[in-house]
Order: C-alpha cells, then sequence, then structure tokens
C-alpha cells in the first residue's frame, strides 16, 4: 500500500524553489525568509520557507539585521564578527531587507553558509537585488495564504465552540423539562464537562455533587479551602474563575469556580474539579450556564416558599379564629400538606426588641428541626403565634416540657439579645385554638410585666393557673397592695416567716397534701400541719379550708415568685449555649402534674374558678392575633 504524502500548496513549492535559486545564485548554502513578529518583538522563519533551523529567532537589537533594515543593499557578515550572536553557527551570512518600511510584517532575506572561504561579490549582490521583488512577492503571497488558513481555523473553531455551546444550552433545557432541580444541573454539568462538579450554599454547605459517571464519587477540598485563591477582584462579578494548583493554594488540580449570584445577592458556589478529564474551552461555559440556571432556580424555589409560607400563615389563622367553614379549612390543609385535624400546642412569641427581619421564620425551622414535627406560625404587630403538631401518643405534660426545651434552645440560637417572652398553651383540640391563643397570651402579658427583661422567658399556661387572668389585666399598684394586704405579716422579715411561705407552696405544689409537702421539704408532716396553722393564725387566711382564701393566696404567692421572693422556688433558671459558645440565661419553669383538685388551666372546658367559657380572638375581652405583617 502507497502512503499518501501531504499535498504541498503550490505557492509554497514556489517559494522553496525561489529560496534553492537564490542561494545557489548567491554562493550560499541556503536561503530563508523572517518575518518580524511584533508580539514577541523578534525575526522568527517564515513558515514553509525551506528553514532548517526553524528553532532560530533574531531579536530587532541584532547589529547586521539594524544594518540591513536601513539600507536597501545586502549587509555582509563573517568571521568573528558573528561570534556571541544568534548567527554564530554560521561562518559567512547576509542579510538583505525585502519589504518597504509601510509592509507589515516586516520580510528579511537571510543567507547562511558554514565555508568562510567564499566571496560575497557585486555580481552575487547584483543577483540578490535581480531576485529581491519576486521572493518578496512570494513570501507576502504565502503570509496571505497562511492568514486565510488561520481564519478558516478560527471559524471552523468558533464553528465547533458555538455547536458545543448550544449542545450545552440544549442539555441544560431537557433537563430543566424533565427534572427541575438543582441537583438536576449539577448532574448534567458533570457529564457535559466530564468532570467532578459540587454546588456550596453560600454558609459553605454541600447542595449537591456529581461525577462524570452515574457510579463516579466526588471528592472536593472545603470551599474555604479553594476560596483562598480565589481573587478578590472576581467576587463581585460571576465571571467563571480558573483556580490553578499547587502548593501555594493547597489543591492538587485546578478548579473553575462560578459564583451564583442573580439580581445582586448571592447564592453559593459552582466548582468544577479538574478530573478526570483536563478543562476544555467549553467547561467555562458550561459552568456560567450552569450558574445562572441554579442562580434562577435559587430565585424560583424562594418564591415558592414564600407563596407557600403565607398560605400556611394565612391558614394558621384562621385555624385560631375558628373561621371558614371546615370542609374549606380541610381542603385548604390537604393542599398545603397540613393535617387541619391535628392536636397542637399553641405558642404565643413575644420577640426582643430589634431582632431581625425573619425572626418569625427562623424560629419556625429552628423548632420544627428540634422537635422533628411540623410547626404552622404566624406573625402580627404584637408577636408570632405557632402551632406545634403534638404526637398522639405522647403525654400533654411532656409534650409541652419538650416545647419548652425546643424554645430554650431556639432562644438561645436564634436571638441577638435577651428578653424573647413566650407564652405555651397546653395539647389542645384545633377547636381549642382560640381559648389556648388567649391563654398563652395573657401568659407573656405576666412575664412581661412581673419578671426582668436580661433573660429570655418561656412558661406555660399551667405554670401560672387561672391566676394569670388576674395578673395579666390586673392593675399592677393594687396587685402590690394585694399582695401585702393579704401576707403582709409574713413579708416583714420575721424568724420563720421565710419557713412558713416556702412551706405553703411546697403544700399547693404538691397538691395540698401534707405528707407531699414534708417529703419536699425533709421535715415530719405534722410539722407541715404545724406551720399551715401558724399560718392562719398570722394573717387570718383559713389555707387548709376555705377555697377563696386559697385561690388569694396562690396568686399572692405567683406574684412573689414572679418577683423573685428569696424564700421562694423562683421560676427555675436554665443556661443554653448558643451557636457561638455565649451562655443565654432563660427563665422556664417545669410542668407538674396535677392532682384532682388541683387541675390545670388550659382545657377546653370550663375551669372551677375562670368563669364561663373564654371568647375567641377577636371578640370583645381579648384582641385578636394581630394581622400578618
Amino acid at each position: 500500500m502507497t502512503a499518501h504524502l501531504p499535498t504541498i500548496p503550490p505557492y509554497l513549492r514556489l517559494l522553496d524553489e525561489l529560496l534553492s535559486r537564490t542561494a545557489s545564485q548567491s554562493g550560499f548554502a541556503s536561503a530563508r525568509v523572517l518575518v518580524e513578529d511584533g508580539a514577541r518583538g523578534l525575526f522568527i522563519p517564515l513558515p514553509f520557507s525551506g528553514s532548517r533551523a526553524p528553532g532560530l529567532r533574531v531579536p530587532p537589537g541584532e547589529p547586521l539585521v539594524c544594518r540591513a533594515l536601513k539600507s536597501p543593499e545586502p549587509v555582509f557578515g563573517g568571521g568573528q564578527e558573528l561570534a556571541g550572536s544568534c548567527f554564530q553557527d554560521s561562518a559567512r551570512i547576509v542579510v538583505l531587507r525585502l519589504s518597504d518600511a509601510r509592509s507589515d510584517p516586516v520580510r528579511i532575506l537571510l543567507l547562511t553558509d558554514p565555508g568562510p572561504d567564499a566571496e560575497f561579490t557585486t555580481v552575487h549582490s547584483a543577483a540578490l537585488d535581480s531576485i529581491r521583488s519576486l521572493v518578496d512577492s512570494a513570501a507576502a503571497t504565502v503570509l496571505d495564504a497562511e492568514e486565510q488558513r488561520r481564519r478558516r481555523r478560527d471559524l471552523e473553531h468558533g464553528r465547533l465552540l458555538t455547536d458545543e455551546r448550544a449542545a450545552v444550552v440544549e442539555r441544560l433545557d431537557d433537563a430543566v423539562a424533565v427534572a427541575d432541580t438543582m441537583s438536576a444541573i449539577v448532574k448534567v454539568c458533570a457529564e457535559l464537562t466530564g468532570k467532578s462538579v459540587v454546588l456550596f450554599d453560600r454558609r459553605e454547605r454541600t447542595i449537591a455533587a456529581a461525577g462524570p459517571h452515574s457510579t463516579g464519587r466526588t471528592s472536593m477540598p472545603t470551599l474555604a479551602t479553594i476560596l483562598q485563591s480565589y481573587p478578590s477582584d472576581a467576587a463581585a462579578g460571576s465571571k467563571p474563575v480558573v483556580l490553578a494548583a499547587g502548593a501555594s493554594t493547597e489543591m492538587i488540580r485546578r478548579k473553575i469556580v462560578t459564583r451564583i449570584a442573580e439580581r445582586g445577592e448571592h447564592f453559593g458556589w459552582l466548582v468544577i474539579d479538574e478530573h478526570p478529564t483536563p478543562l476544555r474551552p467549553t467547561d467555562e461555559y458550561t459552568a456560567a450556564r450552569c450558574a445562572r440556571r441554579i442562580g434562577a432556580q435559587f430565585l424560583s424555589q424562594r418564591r415558592i416558599a414564600r407563596v407557600a409560607w403565607n398560605a400556611k400563615s394565612a391558614l394558621t389563622r384562621q385555624l385560631i379564629l375558628g373561621t371558614g367553614a371546615h370542609e374549606d379549612l380541610a381542603a385548604s390543609g390537604e393542599y398545603l400538606g397540613v393535617d387541619t385535624e391535628a392536636h397542637r400546642v399553641l405558642v404565643f412569641v413575644q420577640a426582643p426588641d430589634g431582632e431581625r427581619e425573619g425572626f418569625d421564620q427562623t424560629i419556625t425551622e429552628h423548632i420544627e428541626r428540634s422537635l422533628g414535627v411540623e410547626v404552622l406560625s404566624t406573625r402580627g404587630s404584637e408577636g408570632v403565634i405557632l402551632l406545634v403538631e403534638a404526637s398522639s401518643d405522647v403525654a400533654s405534660v411532656i409534650v409541652v416540657s419538650h416545647v419548652k426545651d425546643a424554645l430554650t434552645r431556639a432562644a438561645a440560637a436564634v436571638c441577638r439579645s435577651p428578653g424573647m417572652i413566650a407564652g405555651v398553651s397546653s395539647v389542645c383540640e384545633p377547636a381549642g385554638l382560640s381559648r389556648a391563643y388567649r391563654e398563652a397570651r395573657e401568659v407573656v402579658q405576666c412575664a412581661d410585666r412581673f419578671t426582668p427583661p436580661a433573660t429570655h422567658r418561656i412558661l406555660a399556661v399551667d405554670d401560672l393557673g387561672p391566676a394569670r387572668v388576674f395578673l395579666a389585666n390586673g392593675d399592677l399598684d393594687a396587685l402590690r397592695r394585694f399582695v401585702g394586704d393579704l401576707l403582709g405579716p409574713l413579708l416583714r422579715d420575721a424568724p420563720g416567716t421565710d419557713d412558713l411561705l416556702r412551706t405553703v407552696q411546697c403544700w399547693f405544689d404538691a397538691g395540698r397534701s401534707p405528707r407531699g409537702a414534708a417529703r419536699r421539704l425533709g421535715i415530719h408532716e405534722n410539722t407541715v400541719r404545724l406551720r399551715l396553722s401558724r399560718v392562719h393564725a398570722v394573717t387570718g387566711l383559713d389555707i387548709v379550708g376555705d377555697a377563696a382564701d386559697q385561690l388569694s393566696i396562690q396568686t399572692a404567692l405567683l406574684i412573689l415568685r414572679f418577683q423573685g421572693h428569696p424564700a421562694l422556688d423562683v421560676v427555675e433558671e436554665t443556661t443554653t449555649t448558643a451557636g457561638e459558645d455565649v451562655d443565654v440565661l432563660c427563665l422556664t419553669t417545669t410542668v407538674r402534674p396535677r392532682s384532682a383538685g388541683n387541675a390545670p388551666a388550659s382545657h377546653a372546658t370550663p375551669h372551677p374558678h375562670s368563669g364561663p367559657p373564654s371568647s375567641p380572638p377577636g371578640s370583645t375581652g381579648t384582641p385578636p392575633p394581630p394581622s400578618t405583617g
């Protein structure tokens, strides 16, 4: 089989023949055309000009070249004149300028010969002058032809690049049509580039990752390590940046890093690793297009989340107010994925002053993650209302305790300053949410009036009992006088009065059981009875036999506990460590199971001492949940 040699264009053969004839007529071994490379400031051999030394590079400051550029005559050099120059491999040379001063690029003819004995005569000079214009025309033709080839090559490269980019856009469109998700876009990016791709959010968490193959694994340094070499002047733009590898960057492979930003908001980073294939020109375009699609996904998901949040907020208000037909509420709940028949704990939250926008959504998400249940919320001018789903197989007291613990952790993690107040209802059915709202709001009012704002205050309705109605709505001066008038003899620092107050409190906490109070105090139950008798004697209140006196004393003790009386067990102080290693003090209480005679105060049925059932929010007496802000 005969091998097919590449075809040499006629203009190249013509130039090669002219140079061979020129060298022969001038008495030199070889001839070549040098052209000026303006980008590098050198004279280099014209391609395909018969050069045997394609690596020859002649600086423009070479003395013989400078003389030739200024003279129309051939410039001869030889012997010691060539020592130390780029022509030192030749014994003698001749340099002749071919093009005129207006030509671009400048062209010169270089004749070289290793033999030092031959002479360069006027006959040789005349021969060069006669063939000079012909060689220059042939060289110009070669340059024009090479320029045309370069343009065709660039056009073909541009066409291929355009086709590749069109394929990128088409693949992304197909991916979005099938699965409009960020993970799908990351997967397509990995397939198009043939490399590992990772999507990070602003908090440097990995959102999605994909390799070039479905079973491929991705291995990527931390985003903090990658961004160490990210140029600061590129931080404001979204153009892909290629980061070099090396010891200074702590990366073993190059990375394409693209900042994901849409409408002036930064969402995250898309990182393409140079593995397992090298980077290609199309990879940066692919990264830019994928980053734009992912940015649009971020905006779209945010809009969807905002619409769903607003819809759930409206449904929450309807559940609390009890407005709307049962069928309509159930249909709305089914559309939003909310069980409108679930039992829930209602929490009324008063945020500290100066809290950032989005406090309601942040604390809701924190409690959802902490408890692993659905939490509905709505916000108004007075505070945030949360509806925490309660499991049917967990006792109400335990559910309330878990909610208070979650609120304590959320307050420490979310609030920038102390002062959050939360009132927690007991577990109730949907029909009892209106009453639960009023009771939780009264708890917040009590805490706001009687406890210091230097701490987070988280209290349950059952912690306060029916006295909360009196404390939340009564005149402060009248309440202080009420305590003084009722328990004045026990508040004068007389010997033994602190023991009497503490005994009364423990007696109530133990369900009015002398034995239970004695166990709590570590004394004999007869001592408890004796102390209760002394209270009767000192205050005139029949604490054992008169229900009205019992309610009055319980209310007064609650006020004293709020005020931090040293003889009483004030609300429990719980220290929770926030995310920034700052200890945040929270005031809360432990919900105690009550005896039949000391029933909780937040059930759907009327209480013995609370009068008729409370009106729902929006009726006369208690304001409705504030309108959504």
